[in-house]
């Protein structure tokens, strides 16, 4: 699984949900599905994919103020 960040600041690319929840974190499948979803929007200077990994879901967990183990993730829908 992977995840699309900030280069700047590590945020992850999330998706609002109804109701107060916490945004969820959207994942792809693949590196190359991750970076085609970049490439098309044309962010490749400010967007970077990283896998889930303990290391970047705990700098991701820092960035969103919460835990890592209360990340929400969502799989973008793919073809």
């Amino acid at each position: 699984m992977f995840a699309i960040v900030n280069k700047a600041d590590g945020f992850p690319v999330s998706r609002q949900v109804a109701g107060g929840a916490p945004d969820m974190v959207v994942t792809w499948t693949s590196d190359a599905r991750a970076k085609a979803f970049i490439a098309a929007k044309g962010i490749e200077a400010d967007y970077q994919v990283v896998p889930l990994t303990e290391d970047s879901l705990n700098q991701m967990a820092k960035v969103l103020g919460r835990v890592a183990d209360a990340i929400a993730f969502d799989a973008y829908p793919e073809k």
